[in-house]
């Protein structure tokens, strides 16, 4: 049986994972934070529904 992820748990692994591929890309966040933690809820929700972190 699959283990269930909730919202939270999502959140933290979309934190920890969108910060990793920032440092390791040489990227960096939008500007303005509201928009990053909208795209990261976005990305967690997709992780929780469908099993990827699609794009919202």
């Amino acid at each position: 049986m699959a283990k269930e992820l909730d919202q939270d748990k999502a959140m933290e692994g979309t934190i920890r994972f969108s910060e990793k591929y920032v440092e390791k890309s040489g990227y960096k966040f939008f500007p303005d934070q509201e928009v990053v933690r909208l795209v990261q809820e976005g990305l967690a929700r997709n992780q929780v529904e469908y099993g990827y972190r699609y794009c919202p």
